[in-house]
C-alpha cells in the first residue's frame, strides 16, 4: 500500500465514522486556523469556546481540538438548529482576513 491508499483509506474512515454519529443525532461544526497566538488571539479562543456552551445548552456535547482547529458536537433535540446558531454566531466573532495570516475555516462536519 501506498501512502496515497493510506490516506485514502483513512478518509473513508472518517467518512463512515461521522455518518455513524450523525445516524445517532450528533450534528457538528469543524473551526480550522484557530491558533491562539497571544493573549488577545487565547481571549479570542475563550469567547468561541463560551458561544458553544450557549449554544449547547443542556444537551449531550463534546469539542475536540487539534493544532489548529477545533470540531464542535451537539446531540439531540434541535441539533441541526443549535449547530446553525454556533456557526452565525462564530461568523461574527471571526476576525478579519489580513495579508499573510488568513482567518478561520468554519465548516459543517467533523472532518
Amino acid at each position: 500500500m501506498t501512502p496515497e491508499d493510506d490516506a485514502q483509506r483513512l478518509a473513508e474512515q472518517l467518512i463512515v465514522a461521522e455518518a455513524g454519529d450523525v445516524a445517532r443525532g450528533w450534528r457538528f461544526l469543524t473551526v480550522d486556523n484557530l491558533a491562539p497566538r497571544g493573549s488577545a488571539d487565547a481571549r479570542l479562543y475563550e469567547r468561541v469556546l463560551d458561544t458553544f456552551d450557549e449554544a449547547a445548552g443542556d444537551r449531550e456535547c463534546r469539542h475536540r481540538g487539534r493544532r489548529n482547529g477545533i470540531t464542535f458536537g451537539i446531540r439531540g433535540e434541535c441539533a441541526e438548529r443549535r449547530i446553525a446558531w454556533l456557526h452565525a454566531r462564530l461568523e461574527k466573532l471571526k476576525p478579519p482576513h489580513l495579508p499573510g495570516c488568513g482567518t478561520w475555516d468554519i465548516r459543517d462536519g467533523a472532518r
